[in-house]
C-alpha cells in the first residue's frame, strides 16, 4: 500500500488536525463519561439526603402513634407527608400533637426541601416491621432500593424504602444535553482553529523549504546562485530554529560550492600554466636542435634534463596533493627517534644555505624523542618548508629550525628572516599554486607553489596541523604540530 505524496503544509495540517481531533474525542468521551457518572452520583446523593429528611418527617408524625395506625387507616396520610416534606399546604389538616403536648401550638412545618426531584414521593414505600406495605405505590421488582428504619425514641416502628430513579428526569436530561452540546461545539471549534493555525504554520515552514528546493535545483544544474540575499533573509524566516538553521547551512553550502568551483577553474588554469612553461622550453630546445640552430651539447642536454626534472617534480607534487585530497596518502608508520631524524634531515641543507648567503641554525631538542612516523613523508615536509625559506629569504639572512616535544606531540618551527608576508596572505600560503608578491621572491628562484600545500597534507596525514605566522626574525614562521604516535589516535574508540 502506497500512501499519497503530499506537500509538507498539507501533511502537517492533516497531522495536527488528526492529532487534535483524536485528543478532543478522547477528552470529550472521558468528559461525557465523567459527567454522566458524576451526575448519576449527584442524583443518588440528592435522593439520599432527601430520603433522610423524609424519614425525619415520618418519625415526627409517628411520635403521636408509634403503631403507625394513622398511616395504615388514612389513604391521604402519605400525600400529607409528601406535602409536609415539600412545604406545600396540608389542605387544612394538621397532624395530632405528640403525647403530652395537647393544647400547645403546633410546631412550625419543616423548611421546604430544595430540589426534591419531583417524583420522590412516588418512589417511597413505608412498611411495618412485618414487611406489610402501609403506604406508597408498588415498585417494580428487582429495582435497587435504599432502606431506612423509622424510629420513635430509638425504637424501630417501621421501615421506609426508596427505589432508585431509573433515569434522569426531563430537567436533568436537558442539563446533560446542554453539557454535551457544549462539549461538541468546543471540540469542533478546537479542530477548526487547529486546522487554520496548522495551515498557517505549515505554510510558513514550507515557504523557505520551497525557496531552498528551487535554489538547490539551480545549483544541481551548475548555475551560480545566491540562496539568500540580505533583503530576503527576513522575508522567508520560518520561525523554526531548525529550518532557519537549514536555510543558513544550505546558503553556506552553496557559497562553498561556488568557491570550490571557482577554485577548481583557477586550479586547472594554474596547472595548465605550470605545465606549459617547462613543456614550452622543452619544445623550443628540441625544435632548435632539429633545425640545427643549436647543437646537442652536454650543456643543452643538461638544460633539457633540468626542465624534465622540474616537470617531473610538478607532476609528483600534483599526484601527492590529489591523493591527500582523496584521503589516500600512503603513510608507513615506523618507530624511530624524531630528534636524530630531524637533525639528519635539516643538516642536508647546510651547504645550500651557505652557498646562498644564508645562515642555517638547527636547535635540536636534546634527548631522544621516540615516535612512530612515516619518516620519508616527514623528510618531505621538512624539505619543502626549508626549500620555501631558501627560495624566499633575502641574503644575507638566517633560517632557524627548532623542535621540542611535549607529552603527546612534537612542535616543529621553521622560521626565516626578511622579507615577511602580509598578514592577509598568511592563511592563503597553504593553498595550491598560491604565490606571494615579488617582495617575497628571490631573483631566479620560482617554485611550483605546491610545497606548503604538501606540508599541510603530510601534517594532516599524521593527524597534525600547521600554521603560518609572522616570524620574530622578520620573515615567515611555519609551526607544525605532530602527534608522537598518530596511529594511536586512529585506534581510539569514541566514548559512549
Amino acid at each position: 500500500m502506497h500512501l499519497p505524496r503530499l506537500r509538507i503544509a498539507t501533511q502537517l495540517s492533516l497531522l495536527l488536525t488528526v492529532a487534535v481531533a483524536l485528543a478532543v474525542l478522547a477528552v470529550g468521551a472521558l468528559s461525557v463519561w465523567n459527567l454522566r457518572s458524576g451526575f448519576i452520583d449527584y442524583l443518588r446523593a440528592r435522593d439520599d439526603a432527601q430520603f433522610t429528611r423524609f424519614v425525619q418527617v415520618v418519625e415526627r408524625r409517628a411520635a403521636t402513634d408509634p403503631s403507625m395506625g394513622w398511616l395504615r387507616d388514612d389513604r391521604e396520610a402519605m400525600r400529607d407527608l409528601v406535602d409536609e416534606f415539600t412545604g406545600r399546604p396540608l389542605r387544612g389538616r394538621r397532624p395530632p400533637p405528640p403525647p403530652g403536648h395537647e393544647g400547645m401550638p403546633p410546631p412550625p412545618p419543616p423548611p421546604p426541601a430544595a430540589n426534591t426531584g419531583g417524583n420522590l414521593g412516588e418512589r417511597i414505600v413505608i412498611r411495618d416491621l412485618q414487611g406489610q406495605r402501609l403506604a406508597g405505590r408498588p415498585q417494580p421488582a428487582g429495582a435497587h432500593r435504599t432502606i431506612r428504619a423509622i424510629k420513635v425514641d430509638g425504637i424501630e416502628v417501621a421501615m421506609a424504602e426508596l427505589t432508585a430513579e431509573p433515569e434522569p428526569e426531563a430537567m436533568d436530561i436537558r442539563f446533560l444535553q446542554r453539557q454535551y452540546a457544549g462539549l461538541v461545539g468546543a471540540g469542533v471549534g478546537t479542530v477548526i482553529i487547529t486546522l487554520l493555525i496548522g495551515w498557517w504554520v505549515a505554510g510558513r515552514w514550507s515557504r523557505p523549504l520551497r525557496e531552498l528546493q528551487l535554489a538547490t535545483q539551480r545549483v544541481a544544474r551548475g548555475e551560480k546562485v545566491q540562496i539568500l540575499a540580505d533583503t530576503d533573509s527576513q522575508r522567508i524566516r520560518s520561525g523554526a530554529v531548525e529550518i532557519d538553521q537549514l536555510v543558513s547551512d544550505v546558503h553556506a553550502m552553496a557559497a562553498a560550492l561556488s568557491a570550490q568551483e571557482e577554485a577548481r577553474r583557477t586550479w586547472i588554469a594554474q596547472i595548465s600554466h605550470e605545465l606549459r612553461t617547462p613543456l614550452a622550453v622543452l619544445r623550443g630546445e628540441l625544435e632548435s636542435i632539429e633545425d640545427g640552430a643549436r647543437q646537442p651539447t652536454p650543456a643543452v642536454i643538461r638544460s633539457l634534463g633540468e626542465e624534465v626534472a622540474q616537470l617531473n617534480r610538478l607532476v609528483d607534487d600534483l599526484h601527492t596533493l590529489t591523493m591527500a585530497d582523496l584521503g589516500q596518502m600512503a603513510c608507513e608508520m615506523v618507530a624511530g627517534d624524531a630528534d636524530a631524524a630531524l637533525q639528519r634531515m635539516a643538516h642536508k641543507f647546510d651547504a645550500r644555505a651557505q652557498q646562498m648567503g644564508l645562515t642555517l641554525t638547527i636547535q635540536p631538542a636534546g634527548p631522544a624523542i621516540p615516535v612512530e612516523w612515516d619518516f620519508g613523508r616527514i623528510e618531505q615536509l621538512l624539505s619543502n618548508a626549508l626549500e620555501n625559506s631558501l627560495r624566499y629569504t633575502a641574503a644575507p639572512g638566517c633560517i632557524d629550525v627548532a623542535w621540542k616535544a611535549t607529552a603527546q606531540t612534537l612542535q616543529l618551527v621553521v622560521q626565516d628572516s626578511a622579507p615577511g608576508v602580509a598578514s592577509a596572505n598568511l592563511p592563503k600560503l597553504f593553498d595550491p599554486l598560491f604565490r606571494v608578491d615579488a617582495a617575497r621572491t628571490r631573483t631566479g628562484q620560482h617554485g611550483s607553489g605546491l610545497g606548503l600545500s604538501i606540508v599541510r597534507a603530510i601534517a594532516r596525514a599524521h593527524r597534525g596541523h600547521v600554521q603560518a605566522d609572522a616570524s620574530a626574525l622578520g620573515g615567515l614562521a611555519l609551526r607544525v604540530e605532530l602527534p608522537l604516535h598518530p596511529q594511536n589516535l586512529d585506534r581510539r574508540k569514541p566514548r559512549n
